[in-house]
């Protein structure tokens, strides 16, 4: 049996940061030094950035190494395909 305050939406990063400041710093009546928010900034942003490339949608395509060689091949085989027949030649 789940408890009633759990919930199933996760939070993102910001969102866990703000709630942290909130409950242990007393954000936003007081503030914490600025290189302190500074450095939960740029923990937040880092584990937004994370969750981003963890996202399958934004995956890279893969770097294939024969690319170039089998573009060349097929455009040879595409020329290949175009010659034409030329009977003009006398015999």
């Amino acid at each position: 049996m789940h408890p009633a305050a759990v919930s199933d939406q996760t939070q993102t990063p910001l969102q866990q940061t703000l709630r942290w400041m909130t409950t242990h710093a007393g954000f936003p009546a007081r503030r914490l030094p600025d290189k302190a928010e500074l450095l939960l900034l740029i923990a937040t942003a880092a584990a937004n950035e994370d969750l981003e490339v963890k996202n399958p949608a934004n995956a890279k395509i893969p770097f294939n190494p024969t690319f170039n060689a089998q573009i060349r091949n097929y455009t040879a085989q595409r020329r290949r395909a175009h010659i034409v027949c030329d009977n003009s030649a006398k015999t």
